[in-house]
């Protein structure tokens, strides 16, 4: 208990005023010890989904609790009325973790402040950033799992202890041995709880073991609008579908201001929509976002993906559990682009690495007309200029074109045609399976991280995991036809295909100078 006592220590000696002021408590949270359904109430949450009630009491029943959830089910609005419970109704001890401490302070512990602040005339207590304190052993810390490793647990070993995962998918394994080893107790509690984003880590295995889990389709803003079709899929009701849809790919549904009276408006404000959920079927019901964040179960790798999402999720993991280290990395390397041109209504793909990091990832709708070539090498030409490296550019049809202008602007290109002969033939058919076999060995083996690529991280998961290989009857590895990709994903991989242009290093071998480091 020593390493989080050491923690709160250094929060409570915060300047800030708010944080430092106590109040006295009305005392009427104790009587809420087993019934965290009335604690809630007692806070003035007017709502509660069915799911989360069931989460609520198998905390207070069970010593382990795995939630799996969809986008947008309350499940961290939840987690930080568990914390208040435990803190000033239970009086324990609670603890709180989640993978980087970006989402420790503005996911979990800002619902944990808001909370508290509305009430803590009547709960009492003081808090922080990331503690409340009802007394000296009742209190609530959270920390990012970056910042620590197992032993930061050693030693926890109260009588009434809560250990709260959030985000529980980007859990270490080292951090979730800690986390279990606390909990020993028979008024211990564990609660993992996070989007099944990808198998194959602790989060996953704990969730065979036993879960709760929380699609949206049970949700009261939701569940009045869908039905199952004959596939088992839901889909609106068609009465509701013609009364709110429209034919904008962007805006598929009305705002409800512009709904007919009778129909029921969100009934809780911030949660999962019908828009968003219409607006997030355009990436496939089959895809990992689909799944995880729609249906709330875990994606499976498929093993024909040329790059599994598990793969390409645990490289995202590795950059956040150490950037420093991978940034020391990529200093020493030059930048490498990759430039995918659009044809016709795909979009242009432009990404970057240094070294063994995958940095940046852009995209750019084109329009179809004459000058998408030109707009493809804009596109380039304006990021280099900030990131000096080489770009490779597909030289076959539209690529071209871009290709010359980014000579004649003097960037340091080179042209890439994939349907040529690979430099092993023996094992490659041409040279775009060899360098997608580079660069799927480099991810299997640990050797590359990805840096966080906002809006079109999962984009890329989807293009990498459903571009697919083969093995023909001579042996040789072989890159399926981009046709059936397109046809799967339902557009072309553009974002996945230059991810790969800028992984290998396309320059005649003797123009070389410094080659790719991989630690």
């Amino acid at each position: 208990m020593q390493n989080v006592a050491r923690m709160i220590s250094g929060e409570r000696a915060s300047t800030e005023v708010k944080s430092t002021r106590r109040y006295k408590a009305d005392n009427k949270a104790l009587s809420f010890r087993n019934d965290p359904i009335g604690f809630a109430k007692y806070l003035g949450v007017e709502f509660l989904t069915p799911e989360q009630e069931q989460i609520m009491l198998s905390v207070r029943d069970r010593s382990v609790t795995n939630v799996q959830a969809a986008h947008g089910v309350g499940k961290t609005f939840l987690s930080g009325i568990l914390v208040l419970w435990w803190v000033f109704s239970v009086e324990g001890m609670c603890v709180s973790t989640a993978p980087t401490g970006r989402q420790v302070k503005e996911l979990l512990w800002k619902e944990v402040r808001t909370l508290y602040d509305l009430n803590k005339k009547k709960l009492g207590g003081r808090r922080g950033k990331l503690f409340v304190e009802k007394s000296p052993s009742a209190y609530a810390y959270g920390f990012s799992s970056y910042d620590y490793s197992s032993d930061t647990f050693q030693g926890i070993h109260a009588e009434r202890l809560l250990v709260i995962e959030d985000e529980a998918n980007g859990i270490s394994q080292e951090i979730d041995d800690g986390a279990s080893a606390c909990v020993t107790g028979a008024d211990n509690r564990l609660l993992r709880i996070g989007n099944p984003t990808a198998a194959s880590t602790p989060f996953f295995r704990a969730c065979r073991a036993s879960n709760i889990r929380i699609p949206v389709w049970s949700h009261p803003n939701v569940s009045w609008a869908y039905e199952k079709d004959i596939n088992g899929i839901h889909r609106l009701k068609p009465g509701i579908a013609a009364l709110i849809r429209t034919e904008d790919k962007e805006e598929p549904i009305l705002p409800q201001k512009d709904w007919a009276e009778h129909l029921p408006r969100d009934r809780v404000k911030g949660a999962v929509s019908i828009s968003w959920i219409e607006k997030q079927r355009h990436r496939g019901e089959a895809s990992a976002y689909w799944v995880s964040r729609v249906e709330g179960v875990f994606p499976e790798d498929n093993s024909a993906s040329i790059i599994p999402r598990s793969w390409f999720i645990a490289a995202r993991a590795r950059y956040d559990a150490d950037p420093e280290y991978w940034d020391k990395i990529a200093d020493r390397q030059e930048w490498r682009w990759g430039l995918d041109v659009g044809d016709g209504g795909d979009s242009h793909g432009l990404a970057g690495w240094r070294g063994s990091v995958l940095y940046i990832v852009r995209e750019q709708v084109t329009l179809g007309d004459r000058s998408d070539t030109a707009r493809a090498a804009g596109l380039a030409i304006n990021t280099v200029k900030k990131y000096p490296g080489r770009v490779s550019v597909d030289q076959i049809g539209v690529g071209a074109g871009t290709l010359a202008m980014l000579i004649e602007e003097y960037i340091e290109a080179d042209g890439v045609n994939w349907g040529t002969a690979a430099a092993d033939p023996v094992q490659f058919a041409n040279l775009k399976a060899e360098d997608f076999w580079k660069m799927r060995e480099a991810f299997e083996q640990g050797e590359v991280a990805v840096a966080p690529l906002g809006e079109y991280e999962d984009e890329v998961i989807e293009d990498l995991a459903n571009i697919w290989y083969e093995e023909l009857s001579t042996g040789k590895i072989k890159i399926e036809k981009k046709d059936l990709t397109r046809k799967r994903l339902g557009r072309s991989p553009n974002l996945g295909d230059a991810v790969c242009y800028g992984f290998n290093d396309h320059r005649d071998p003797n123009d070389r100078i410094n080659p790719m480091i991989f630690t």
